[in-house]
């Protein structure tokens, strides 16, 4: 299966996952005190209190949580593009449920490298025989599930990378690579995928790692 396909079919299956209601009330909680949400917060409010065009409409802003992703390319997919012309412009796919707004998934495509990330607030790490488990690869952890190793709160840097490839799994064509950082309390999934033409860009993990500083707060609406 090709990597752009497989993002296509986990971004589908993270749309279809249904918690039971046994699960429903077992959340993660968010830290809303950070002085980064504070200061998110205070200049959305300056923006509209100088008349600035407000934001578009979002069903982020109904989210629990904070939203974190990238504001523009990433260095590894600059550095991906030949030459120093314009910045690459990606397409971006939002998923998430209006009806139950406690995750999700931001998908960032440029070209052959795609950027997700993805967060949840339901703890899925207690399942039962029957609780299902759509498209994820095995090594690979579900959007939600506690991390094995997180970093210390607020950190930006992620614990460690996790690269996949046709060594891991028998006739994938390109590499993902994958990482978990916690911040606000919250575990967020970032996720590259490369095709055969990029995947040494995937491989950087030291790239991939510096990368994750450049994940901003873009939506968030404390509780109250």
């Amino acid at each position: 299966m090709s990597v752009v396909m497989r993002s296509a079919v986990l971004g589908l299956a993270l749309a279809a996952i249904a918690v039971p209601p046994a699960y429903a009330e077992d959340m993660i909680g968010v830290d809303w005190s950070g002085g980064e949400i504070k200061q998110f917060v205070d200049q959305r409010k300056a923006e509209a209190a100088r008349g600035a065009a407000p934001q578009l409409p979002s069903g982020l802003d109904k989210l629990k949580l904070p939203v974190l992703a990238f504001q523009g390319a990433p260095d590894l997919v600059q550095s991906s593009f030949p030459g120093l012309g314009p910045q690459p412009m990606g397409e971006r796919a939002v998923h998430t449920d209006d009806a139950n707004p406690v995750w999700y998934q931001i998908v960032d495509t440029y070209g052959d490298i795609s950027v997700s990330v993805a967060a949840d607030l339901r703890v899925q790490h207690k399942f039962d025989a029957n609780f299902p488990v759509y498209g994820a690869p095995a090594a690979a952890p579900t959007p939600g599930a506690a991390p094995s190793a997180a970093p210390a709160p607020g950190a930006a840097a992620p614990s460690d990378v996790s690269v996949f490839d046709s060594t891991q799994e028998e006739n994938m064509e390109g590499t993902i690579a994958e990482y978990t950082i916690t911040r606000f309390g919250v575990p967020y999934t970032i996720t590259i995928e490369c095709t055969a033409a990029t995947k040494a860009r995937c491989a950087d993990v030291n790239q991939v790692a510096k990368d994750s500083e450049l994940l901003k707060i873009i939506a968030a609406t404390p509780p109250g």
